[in-house]
Formats: structure tokens, sequence, C-alpha cells
């Protein structure tokens, strides 16, 4: 068999761009050792959060993926239909505090830099952050709102996402193992092995979460 791409691992992030290449087009086969979504996204909050990174590529990416969910939850509820369950996104917003007056400064620095950046990041007064949350620590010194800040049940949301890429015509084949990779003459990586025989592929996306060291060793690829 041949596939444009070949995604290692079933976890979200794999889900997530079989699903884009598959619309795009592309031949894709997901290869999953275990259980789709039964490694870090099984064990994951689903956060999906703007509060926690700084100016940088790392902020960006996550801005970009917030303006995306709300769509990809609307076209995967109509897809996939009322027998599939939501996904469970929501745009719950978060709220970050500091207790003490040394952490107060660096969290208010921190969140400026971030507005500077395009985030929604809220500095509130303490009567205003406990009517947000009235169990705070009553000890707290500085607190911020994140309205951006969201969520989905990730487990379903990477069934949902496999499921979508499979009426794409994408194949997501569990219980397979990636062993080595295939290579042409001039080293180039042109597929997989497995332990259900090699799949031949233009490229291989690796997604095996903080197993994608030991799936890069595997390819003579040092990560």
């Amino acid at each position: 068999m041949s596939s444009d791409v070949v995604i290692v691992g079933a976890g979200i992030i794999g889900a997530a761009c079989a699903r884009a290449l598959a619309m795009a087009g592309l031949r894709v086969t997901v290869l999953e050792r275990g259980a789709a979504a039964s490694g870090t996204s099984a064990r994951g909050e689903g956060n999906l959060l703007v509060s926690d990174k700084g100016p940088g590529p790392e902020l960006r990416l996550a801005q970009y993926a917030a303006s995306l969910w709300p769509v990809v939850a609307a076209e995967l509820a109509q897809e996939l239909g009322t027998a599939f369950p939501a996904i469970e996104y929501e745009r719950k917003g978060g709220l970050v505090v500091a207790t003490t007056d040394a952490g107060a400064s660096p969290l208010l620095a921190f969140a400026a830099s971030q507005r500077i950046a395009g985030v929604d990041a809220r500095a509130l007064d303490l009567g205003e952050a406990r009517t947000l949350e009235p169990e705070l620590n009553p000890a707290i010194t500085a607190a911020v709102h994140y309205p951006e800040d969201a969520q989905v049940q990730p487990v379903i949301a990477t069934e949902a996402l496999l499921a979508s890429a499979r009426l794409h015509g994408a194949e997501v084949r569990v219980g397979v193992t990636v062993t080595g990779g295939l290579r042409d003459a001039s080293g180039r990586i042109t597929g997989v092995r497995t332990t259900a025989g090699d799949v031949a592929a233009g490229a291989v996306l690796v997604a095996a979460g903080p197993w994608s060291g030991e799936v890069a060793r595997a390819f003579g690829a040092d990560l």
C-alpha cells in the first residue's frame, strides 16, 4: 500500500493533521500501536490555552489554533451528526493569580507583554477576581483573567477528528507499531516498516507525543 503521508500516532495532534491533510486531498494513513487517543491525549485536560504562553512563535500558534477550534467544532458536529458525542468545546476562560507581593509584578508584566501580542489579558482587582472564583485563596495579590482560554474533551475530540479524517478518505490503522523507515538509494525516507508490513509514503509525520524520540530513533534520527 502507498500513501502521500503516513502519520505515526493517533492522538489529538496526529488526528488533527490527518483531518487537515485528508481534506486537502492527500492520501493519508494513520498508524497507532495501541488504541486511538490512548496515550497522552487520554490523560490530558484538553486545555486550549493562551494564558501560559509569552510572545513568540508558540503564542502565535496558540492564537491561530484558538481561532480554528470554534470552526472545527461546528464542522465536526455537522459532519458527524448527533449520533457522535460532542467534543465539549467551551471557551470558559482562565484565571491566573499571584499569592505574594513578589509574584504580583512578574504576573502583571507578563500579562502586559501578552496584550502587546494581541492576547485578551485583563488585570482584575481582587474583588473582581473573587467574583469570578469565590473559592480563591484569600491571600491573592494579583489576578489576570484570560477570556480566550478554552477546553475540549480530549478523547472525544481526537476520535471525532479521526472520524472526520476517515470521511475525507484517510485510513486509520490501530494496533500497528512502526519499527523503522524505508529508504531509497539516496537515503531519503520513502515509507515505514511496521509490524503489519511496509507502507510506502511520500512523507512521514511523527506525532507520537513523548514517544516521538523513540520513533525517531527507529528512523535513525535523534530528537
